[in-house]
């Protein structure tokens, strides 16, 4: 029999809100390997480097988006090497790590640069620097080659939602609302070409950016829905965000915080401030259009192709059941619950993704899966960064 794989992830996503890093044993052949998680820890980002990170793109200089790379490559390789030694494990013992990096921008459709529509992405967080500093060879980089091939580049977490949640019983949709909601439709008895997967849209970001821009420095997000449970609901709000184009556009389809991020979260807060709503009524808004835009996701683009059963909520949105309560009132003949009835943490199960996509990379198996379903070429996704 082979050795297990071991492999570390890291996991910092759109919220901005720190490091995850994930330790798994992966055993078996894909599809149907068995991936158990041995070790956890998250890490907090510096002040001063989090509200770095919170500014628009945009505003950042060339020598601050270097910067940014190679020293958030330093922290996610410090952060990595702790993780692994709190575990009990030498590096020599881990055979890769896997990182996200910390998204700056992400244009999958595009954008003019000299006469041409150009499309890109760019994550920070070097994984040559993660490598040494850690003394393990990363992998990073993943969304590059699927933008290559011409997919989104995103979302990049359904071949982990296709390993260990496909049934064949149940038809599933794994809904993940971290800053950004994402979504991995699986059939009864799905054969890889079969999932549908896509961001529904703002997940916690529009809530989170609101509670940190007005509630004065006291709370960073809205813990386990408090504030919402206590407003009311801006119904042009409502309206205003239902018209964004981005929700009418077909899967496969990708966002981020350069569409829902800090810019259109604080023109929404000043518009419902203006028309005398206070905070405890934008935070009840902006949950009610996440609940809103999730469940007409699936309802538009997800039950037209197949029954959905039981829906598998993971990310920090699982902890907010004002979220959840809402959810449930919009989808009442679906089964919804948290990862963990289904035996994935929900709050790491995205860095579990990454260790075990730095796993495929390694093993030249191509992960891109949600493009595949659409007929474009397969990829391997990431880049690798020897030791």
């Amino acid at each position: 029999m082979s050795k297990s794989f071991i492999a570390c992830g890291i996991m910092s996503g759109t919220s901005r809100d720190g490091i995850d890093v994930a330790i798994v044993k992966i055993d078996g052949k894909f599809p149907k390997n068995r991936i158990d998680l041995i070790h956890s820890e998250s890490f907090d980002y510096p002040p001063g480097l989090k509200q770095l990170l919170m500014s628009s793109a945009e505003k950042l200089t060339a020598e601050e988006v270097v910067g940014l790379d190679f020293r958030l490559g330093r922290i996610f390789g410090e952060s990595a090497a702790k993780a692994i030694g709190n575990a009990g494990l030498r590096p020599g013992k881990v055979d890769a790590v896997g990182s996200h990096g910390q998204t700056l921008l992400h244009f999958p459709q595009g954008r003019d640069l000299g006469g041409e529509t150009v499309r890109s992405t760019l994550q920070v967080g070097s994984g040559a620097v993660i490598a040494q500093t850690a003394g393990i060879t990363t992998v990073s980089d993943f969304r590059s080659a699927d933008i290559a091939v011409g997919g989104e580049g995103a979302p990049l977490v359904p071949v982990y939602d296709y390993v260990v949640l496909r049934s064949s019983k149940h038809s599933r949709v794994a809904l993940n609302i971290g800053g950004i909601a994402n979504l991995t439709a699986i059939p009864q008895k799905a054969a890889i070409g079969d999932i549908v997967a896509f961001d529904t849209g703002p997940g916690n970001c529009m809530i989170d950016t609101a509670v940190r821009l007005k509630a004065g420095g006291e709370m960073r997000f809205d813990r386990n829905g408090a504030l919402a449970r206590l407003g009311d609901i801006d119904e042009a709000c409502v309206r205003d965000v239902g018209a964004h184009p981005y929700f009418s556009r077909r899967p496969p389809k990708t966002t981020g915080w350069e569409e829902f991020g800090e810019a259109y979260t604080s023109d929404l807060v000043e518009s419902m401030l203006e028309r005398g709503r206070s905070l405890k009524d934008i935070v009840r808004t902006l949950t009610e259009i996440t609940s809103k835009t999730i469940s007409d996701a699936i309802e538009n683009f997800v039950k037209p192709k197949m029954n959905v059963d039981e829906i598998i909520v993971t990310g920090g949105g699982s902890h907010n059941s004002m979220l959840m309560g809402s959810l449930r009132r919009r989808l009442p003949d679906t089964a919804i619950d948290t990862g963990e009835a289904y035996g994935v943490s929900s709050d790491l199960k995205e860095a579990c993704a990454f260790a075990y996509l730095a796993y495929l990379c390694f093993k030249g198996i191509p992960a891109n899966i949600v493009s595949q379903a659409a007929g474009l070429d397969p990829a391997i996704l990431g880049a690798i960064h020897p030791i």
